[in-house]
């Protein structure tokens, strides 16, 4: 009796200080782009919180989940307390919205809450209906540099934290795969990109290299579009700090980093491709980049050519001796097995130019051939387009 009217008591209690937020924010985008250090650069404004991300969302409302289950128990046979009742969609979810947003609201101090969990972009117009007076800042970055932080997740854990991670299910396939991280960008981007095209008058895309580059006027627009005054600390926060950045530059200077950061550079040719095929034309639709900046070099053109030739003309299992550099992407060749000449031993290349090996002793070229010859049963000799690749 008396844990009843315990219970009962807190109830009523609850209900006299539920609050909750009208116009909640929410800030979404492809993993890795910055929602993060958006978020917590807003919080630094007196009218607003912000903490963890919060996932939980998504992982209860997320891929369909909950417009499954209404759907499905409006269309059950037997009479359901949501069809008796005249529930509709958008009833229903505006109530499961006011619920959480009450949860928000007890730990957001008075002040109106954001959430910054990346993946929300891919539920976004659920959030909509679940939240109708919420805002959104859709927060876009370059999307190779996106692909390249996604990748290189798992190195700013320690060795315990990644295990755990691991161990939990919580790094997704983007943080090993690289077609997997493209795909990620790519929808993040098109999800959140169609959504603000659909609710101008609720969601705002934000660049994150425009906002690095202009941090007082960017925040400016942020702030007019959530009818906040402008307040200086947001700058400052944001033009001193990087927030899970796997950039591992020394400086805490965000706009340092940024022109530091063109890993693109030391991608594989597989690797540029991929790219290209998944995330190349997102990329182009929405200003990033030009068809001419995403364009294969003439060698690596040459090199995909060769690949094609060789595969077309040879059975798989055949033995190719290739004639470059020193070019790993020209061993890549599938079923057909390529060697480096001039070459050591365990098949490293050797280091020099087979041009110029006519000054070396004869005894290194016969070492070399021998190596060849006594390592293949069957040869061709594959030489990889002298003229571009020797000057």
């Amino acid at each position: 009796m008396q844990l009843e009217e315990n219970m009962g008591k807190e109830i009523v209690q609850d209900r006299a200080r539920t609050e909750i937020c009208p116009h909640p924010i929410f800030v979404i985008g492809s993993p890795r782009s910055g929602t993060t250090i958006l978020a917590s650069s807003l919080a630094q404004h007196s009218q607003l919180w912000t903490s963890a991300e919060s996932h939980f969302l998504f992982e209860l409302f997320g891929q369909g989940r909950v417009e499954r289950e209404f759907q499905r128990l409006i269309a059950r046979p037997s009479q359901t307390w949501l069809r008796i009742q005249g529930v509709e969609r958008e009833e229903f979810l505006r109530y499961l919205g006011l619920g959480f947003n009450a949860l928000f609201s007890s730990r957001s101090m008075e002040k109106r809450w954001i959430d910054h969990t990346p993946h929300h972009a891919l539920m976004v117009d659920l959030l909509a209906d679940l939240f109708p007076g919420a805002f959104f800042l859709h927060i876009l970055r370059y999307g190779r540099r996106v692909v390249h932080s996604m990748l290189n997740v798992r190195s700013t854990l320690s060795d315990r934290e990644r295990s755990d991670m691991e161990k939990g299910g919580f790094l997704p396939l983007w943080t090993r795969n690289f077609k997997d991280s493209c795909k990620s960008w790519h929808q993040g981007v098109e999800a959140s990109m169609d959504f603000c095209k659909k609710h101008p008058d609720r969601c705002m895309t934000v660049v994150n290299e425009e906002l690095v580059a202009d941090p007082e006027n960017g925040f400016r627009r942020i702030f007019q579009f959530l009818r906040v005054p402008y307040e200086e600390a947001t700058v400052n926060f944001f033009r001193s700090n990087r927030i899970n950045s796997s950039l591992q530059s020394g400086s805490a200077d965000p706009s340092r980093a940024q022109r530091l950061s063109a890993p693109w550079n030391k991608w594989t040719l597989d690797q540029k491709r991929n790219f290209l095929e998944e995330a190349g034309a997102t990329l182009i639709k929405y200003g990033l980049a030009t068809t001419d900046e995403l364009k294969l070099s003439d060698y690596d053109q040459l090199v995909l050519r060769i690949r094609e030739v060789v595969s077309g003309a040879l059975p798989p299992g055949a033995t190719v001796i290739v004639v470059s550099k020193g070019d790993e992407e020209l061993l890549k060749l599938d079923e057909i097995r390529a060697w480096h000449f001039p070459r050591y031993e365990d098949g490293v290349y050797a280091g020099y130019y087979p041009l110029l090996t006519a000054l070396s002793p004869l005894p290194t070229w016969r070492r070399c051939v021998q190596t060849v010859e006594n390592s293949c049963s069957s040869r061709v000799l594959l030489c990889g387009g002298l003229s571009t690749t020797w000057n």
